[in-house]
């Protein structure tokens, strides 16, 4: 059994309800808690991402882009959500695309850096 599936399905359930939020007039506590999500799929994400990162040379200018994208990933997404509600959305909304991003990027890696269950 592959073992991203759970992963990637999780992940895409979350990324679909930051979108669905983006167009309900959802409170600031569904917003927290999609934020809250978005992040702990985040943090799964970035070491596969970072560890295929390392593998490039650090003098390409691919490598500079993507660690930097990275890094300013895995700020962002510690973040606090923000009290004010648009700008709630707005930091939900850039969570979930980072999330897509990593996840259409990395996701296929992710078998050989998690243990089989």
């Amino acid at each position: 059994m592959n073992a991203t599936a759970p992963i990637r399905g999780d992940t895409q359930a979350t990324i679909a309800r930051a979108r669905a939020a983006e167009c309900a007039a959802g409170g600031h506590e569904e917003l927290a808690e999609l934020a809250a999500d978005l992040s702990v799929h985040i943090a799964r994400l970035l070491p596969t991402a970072r560890a295929r990162v390392d593998e490039m040379w650090h003098g390409s200018r691919e490598w500079y882009v993507l660690s930097t994208r990275l890094s300013s990933i895995s700020a962002e997404a510690e973040q606090p959500l923000d009290t004010g509600t648009l700008a709630a959305h707005v930091q939900v909304r850039l969570r979930a695309l980072d999330c897509e991003w990593l996840l259409t990027r990395y996701g296929a890696d992710l078998h050989a850096e998690e243990p089989a269950r």
